[in-house]
């Protein structure tokens, strides 16, 4: 009896187990069926207390105990898009249910508003398994392409936010698989702002301005520097972008604010921007030469500060002066003794520190003084150079020809030295300095170009005649003359009046007379002289008027033929009678 009673017993309970398990595996199920990769997946209807195994695509997914409820989660992880096999076993072994999920493509925008030039992370799932040729748009406008996908369809890139007029603006992506109408929409909200560059710097610097995410067109847009509208009448482009320049003005060092505003777009709408302003000092000319006059101009000082004190490369050069209301101070000053190149322009007074302060920069340039400037052959001239290569040698040509070498600059490129204006030529002369940097510096000396006097002729004299037979060895003699750059004389001896051809010409005659030589003596004949006086710049006075002379009376060869028609005359005088007196004779005879 008590066997019968146990079997019933056991068979009631392997019957209630199978009508349970029979109940749990009918409705077994997931919710939802579909979704994106991160979706959470509701496995419901499970019997409490016993294992599960979730898989997915053949792989185990998540295991576990079944809580009571009977109600258990899975997150869908990085999967290609489309249809994935869902298993659900419980216990372990005992396959519950097998269905299918569906992955659908999405994209994610991190941060999803911002500014024009904003940085954009995106990311794409649920495309195809290495999907390619994948790309992201803007407002319908690529800005991102020839995206891959990895195997389980993920990818991501960044993106600039582009010029944009300010709102919302469609973020999308598609591929080679997957369209972009399959994917949910992102939205990009751009808010209008403005940029400086640069956002520091001394009073007057130049300030570029840009604005973004304005509205398309707007017009009447200004800009403000701590309240004051420093442009107007700006329109932005299509795109709400706009920029303009303004030069930072007076004002005190430190942060001054820059807004601006236009038509539809209120001032509150855009974050303020800062312009700091630093202290500095700024010079004009920016180059010169030692001893000119610079106008040196301070800002960005504290109002009203006083004790301000200007250096050059740190040596105190003028103190005790005051800022204005706005910080600024201005100055000249001689440029002091220094060597070529730049130097700097500081200052510093009882509030604002010289190390705060941009230095300005000075370039001083070589340059040479002559004096005197003009003068004679043989004048001493003096040499003054500055602004020179510091303790180097160098070198001083006139006309390109070494006058000054082997001396050598001071410790501030100074040098000063002379030499005797060399005779040459007249007019301005190019005196040059070099020194071993090759620093150069020229000036003009002017050579006096005043001819000396034209000479007088005192013998011989016009129409003189001059020997008597032969060739006449004829001293010509004129008077002195002076000049302060020194004199010599030019002679010219011709056969024509016009003096086209020359039988003889000297230059560079020391004395006012020159005797022919034996070889230039003048045959019996009728010339033509002159002279001139040249100095030593080469300046030259007229010719005198030529003079004609007359050489000698006759020729040798003249006198010879005389002599020997007299002799004939007197030996036939001589014998003529005898001749005579024979010829009456034999007359007679016969």
């Amino acid at each position: 009896m008590r066997t019968r009673i146990f079997a019933l017993v056991v068979c009631l309970a392997l019957l209630s187990s199978f009508c349970l398990a029979s109940r749990v595996q009918a409705a077994v199920g997931i919710t939802p069926a579909q979704g994106v990769v991160g979706t959470e997946v509701t496995v419901s209807d499970l019997s409490a207390g016993l294992s599960y195994i979730i898989k997915w695509d053949g792989a185990d997914h998540k295991t576990g105990t079944v809580p009571p409820g009977g109600v258990v989660y899975f997150t869908v992880s990085a999967s290609s898009g489309g249809s994935h096999t869902v298993v659900v076993e419980s216990p372990s072994g005992t396959q519950v249910f097998t269905g299918s999920f569906t992955i659908l493509p999405l994209i994610t925008i991190d941060p999803s508003s911002g500014t024009v030039g904003t940085s954009v992370a995106i990311e794409g799932t649920g495309f195809a398994a290495a999907e390619d040729s994948i790309k992201v748009t803007y407002g319908g406008t690529n800005v991102k392409t020839g995206i891959t996908a990895d195997d389980n369809g993920s990818w991501n890139t960044t993106f600039e936010v582009p010029s944009s007029v300010e709102g919302s603006h469609v973020v999308d992506a598609s591929g080679s698989a997957t369209e972009a109408g399959d994917i949910a929409d992102k939205t990009f909200t751009v808010s209008p702002q403005i940029t400086l560059d640069p956002t520091a710097g001394i009073v007057g610097t130049s300030v570029i301005v840009t604005g973004t995410a304005f509205d398309s067109g707007e017009s009447n847009i200004k800009v403000t520097y701590d309240g004051k509208e420093v442009r107007t009448g700006i329109v932005a482009d299509v795109k709400g972008s706009w920029n303009t320049t303004f030069r930072a003005p007076s004002s005190t060092k430190g942060s001054h604010v820059v807004d601006a505003s236009g038509e539809n777009t209120g001032a509150g709408d855009i974050p303020d921007v800062t312009f700091t302003v630093l202290p500095g000092t700024s010079v004009a000319p920016s180059s010169g030469y030692v001893g000119d006059e610079i106008e040196v101009k301070g800002s960005g000082f504290a109002n009203n500060e006083s004790g301000i004190k200007v250096t050059f490369d740190d040596e105190v050069i003028i103190e005790d002066l005051d800022a204005d209301d706005y910080g600024n101070w201005m100055t000249s000053l001689t440029i002091p003794a220094g060597a070529n190149g730049d130097h700097a322009i500081d200052a510093y007074g009882n509030t604002t520190v010289s190390a705060d302060v941009l230095d300005s920069i000075i370039t001083i340039e070589a340059k040479i003084v002559l004096s005197p400037k003009d003068g004679d052959v043989g004048e001493s001239v003096s040499v003054t150079g500055t602004g020179f290569s510091r303790t180097k040698d160098f070198s001083v040509s006139y006309a390109d020809v070494s006058m000054i070498s082997g001396l050598t600059t001071d410790v501030k490129g100074n040098f000063s030295a002379s030499f005797e204006a060399p005779k040459g030529k007249s007019g301005d002369i190019n005196v040059t300095a070099t020194d071993a940097d090759g620093v150069t510096a020229s000036a003009t000396f002017t050579m006096e170009t005043t001819p000396p006097e034209m000479p007088r002729i005192a013998s011989p004299k016009d129409g003189a005649r001059i020997g008597y037979i032969g060739d006449v060895k004829v001293t010509f003699d004129w008077t002195d003359v002076s000049d302060p750059s020194g004199v010599y004389y030019a002679l010219q001896i011709s056969s024509q009046s016009n003096f086209a051809s020359m039988l003889l010409e000297i230059d560079d005659l020391a004395y006012s007379e020159y005797t022919l030589t034996e070889a230039e003596s003048l045959s019996h004949g009728k010339y033509y002289w002159r002279v001139q006086a040249i100095d030593e710049a080469g300046n030259a006075s007229d010719w005198t008027a030529p003079a004609m002379v007359k050489a000698g009376y006759m020729t040798v060869k003249t006198l010879v033929i005389i002599i020997a028609s007299i002799v004939g005359l007197i030996i036939l005088a001589t014998i003529l009678p005898w001749i005579i007196r024979r010829i009456i004779r034999a007359v007679r005879t016969s």
